[in-house]
């Protein structure tokens, strides 16, 4: 008999990052429960999740409230096999708008997952900030799942308790997986950015400024996650379509990114990136990858030092082999974690 599979916190495929995360999720326990699996997804845009072999069902309330499918879901949870979240950055409360937000869509999800008889994992996670007096209750839910995994150490130390485990981010195992550098780059960088709470720092119109010229690229259009108001902001030369950027097997680019998952798929694809983070999130994949030296806060970096980053990754083969060498080092231990995952999904499915 098929494993029947309930797996939450899924966002919308039109976000190339969550989109990212959520295959990588399916590819996980398809490979730890088996292909047949029977596969529910929660999800706020369900319909882009379509041709994935899953029942997709919303997460976002209409003025009637959640869908009855949904709640049917969530109040038959005990009837999986087993319960697995999708790795993200969902559960924050940083701001009134990211609490509410957080309350209306995930909360319900993961009182559900923290009540139920069904085993429950949650792939690596960047949990927080938990403001306006969430961090106790949060860490008091979380200890009620089977194993949360956090992709960062301020999650851990944060939100941790005796159910949490600091673990990579599920897309560290497609960098390490599929990269194939070059000895060579495209001499024109790329250059993409989005806003940070309404806000982009001026520093970045100063980092075009020196990185001139460069190609623009825009990895989400979804929602509140809309890059294309602020790449509309840059001049690029050109803009870079996904496909193109992100397809294994072109000539290297040398890439500025501010989202995360722009960045992990970039280097994914081949590429040196530079990422100008928003995030814990951030500091915590680059650190996993041993590339720390690339990363840096994206409200207050030193713009003469990404550019120098990024010139030198554009014209100097041996900073670009250090680059490619401090990857291939972590790769065993990012394998490594994703291979226990896999194992943990089987057993816990398996009873």
């Amino acid at each position: 008999m098929s494993v029947r599979v309930l797996v939450l916190h899924g966002y919308s495929a039109e976000n190339a990052g969550d989109g990212l995360l959520v295959r990588e999720t399916l590819e996980l326990v398809r490979e730890a429960v088996g292909d047949d699996a029977q596969i529910t997804l929660l999800a706020s845009r369900p319909e882009t999740f379509d041709g994935l072999g899953v029942t997709a069902l919303p997460t976002v309330p209409t003025k009637r409230g959640w869908d009855p499918r949904t709640r049917a879901v969530l109040k038959g949870i005990d009837d999986f096999d087993i319960t697995v979240a999708v790795g993200g950055g969902y559960l924050r409360a940083g701001t009134l708008v990211e609490t509410l937000k957080t309350a209306l869509v995930h909360v319900p999800q993961l009182r559900a997952a923290a009540r139920t008889s069904t085993p429950t994992i949650y792939l690596p996670q960047s949990i927080g900030p938990a403001r306006f007096g969430t961090r106790g209750w949060a860490r008091r839910t979380l200890e009620k799942l089977d194993l949360v995994m956090a992709r960062d150490d301020r999650t851990l130390s944060e939100v941790g308790g005796s159910t949490t485990e600091r673990r990579p981010d599920l897309a560290t195992a497609a960098v390490v997986g599929g990269r194939q550098p070059g000895a060579d780059v495209d001499p024109t960088p790329v250059l993409s950015i989005r806003a940070v709470h309404g806000k982009i720092n001026p520093d970045i119109y100063r980092l075009a400024e020196q990185i001139t010229p460069y190609d623009g690229y825009i990895q989400s259009t979804v929602g509140g996650n809309d890059d294309r108001p602020a790449a509309a902001t840059l001049t690029p030369r050109e803009m870079v379509e996904r496909q193109t950027l992100m397809t294994p097997g072109g000539t290297p680019r040398v890439v500025v990114a501010v989202r995360l998952h722009a960045a992990l798929m970039a280097l994914a694809a081949g590429h040196y990136v530079v990422h100008l983070a928003y995030e814990r999130k951030g500091f915590g994949a680059f650190g996993d990858l041993g590339i720390s030296p690339w990363v840096h806060t994206v409200n207050s970096f030193d713009v003469d030092a990404v550019a120098a980053q990024t010139k030198a990754l554009l014209s100097d083969v041996a900073v670009r082999a250090d680059y490619d060498e401090r990857i291939a080092k972590a790769a065993d231990a990012i394998a490594a974690s994703r291979a226990r995952i896999v194992k943990e999904v089987r057993r816990h499915a398996n009873g």
